[in-house]
């Protein structure tokens, strides 16, 4: 078992930031014109760490922002930071809210690191008003044949979760949404990559530090992917 995960250390935010995520806030923001949320409508945010999006689309869209988290010290760092904002205690497996309660619920850099995705899908729909969105950014394979290798390894990143993009697009279809938007970003992805590298000498020097664990050839393995970035909005239909 390893002794931290990636999200909880202080080296992996001093290179993202509180976000935690390729972009920072660019995307999200990005999500947002898509979508075109009005004034007051319920926005979950899931995995959300620290709270920086919440606190985001409330103080500068205006939106009523929840957000669930799966660790407690994030969870108290961002109570420390931003005072008490609608996040609390949860995973996207079983969101603790009503049916239909949300507008938009967002999986940021998230979905990759959920012990069933597919049910976190079913979950966000559940709680999703007709009609509302789901969004999702996060990381792919480009070259997917090489994805069990990488799967194999116990890091806790994002990384591991490496999705096969139309394996993931069948599941949100088939769990009752429209894909209206697809884009890639992997630029953004490369962007963080040269951050790390220029700070840390390498890939797997950072996993090392950033997971606290020996990660073996896993850098090589990732490397055969392809690792990509994007983001998806799809509606409830």
């Amino acid at each position: 078992m390893m002794g931290c995960t990636v999200y909880e250390n202080k080296d992996m935010q001093g290179i993202t930031g509180d976000t935690l995520r390729p972009g920072g806030m660019f995307l999200t923001d990005r999500a947002i014109k898509i979508c075109e949320f009005k004034q007051n409508d319920k926005i979950l945010d899931v995995g959300c760490g620290m709270g920086v999006t919440v606190e985001k689309l409330k103080s500068i869209y205006n939106l009523n922002a929840f957000g669930v988290d799966p660790s407690l010290k994030l969870l108290q760092l961002g109570k420390e930071k931003y005072g008490n904002h609608n996040i609390e205690l949860g995973r996207g497996e079983e969101l603790p809210y009503e049916n239909s309660f949300f507008k938009g619920v967002m999986a940021e850099c998230t979905m990759s690191l959920m012990e069933d995705y597919k049910k976190t899908i079913m979950e966000s729909n559940r709680v999703l008003e007709d009609k509302g969105y789901f969004i999702v950014s996060d990381v792919y394979a480009r070259r997917p044949e090489y994805l069990e290798e990488v799967q194999k390894h116990n890091v806790n990143s994002c990384m591991r979760g490496l999705f096969n993009i139309d394996v993931l697009k069948e599941a949100i279809v088939s769990s009752g949404f429209e894909i209206i938007s697809f884009e890639d970003w992997t630029d953004l992805l490369k962007q963080l990559m040269v951050k790390i590298i220029f700070k840390y000498g390498s890939m797997s020097a950072f996993w090392e530090i950033a997971t606290c664990s020996s990660c073996g050839d896993f850098q090589k393995k990732l490397t055969l992917c392809k690792p990509g970035y994007f983001l998806l909005v799809a509606q409830k239909k």
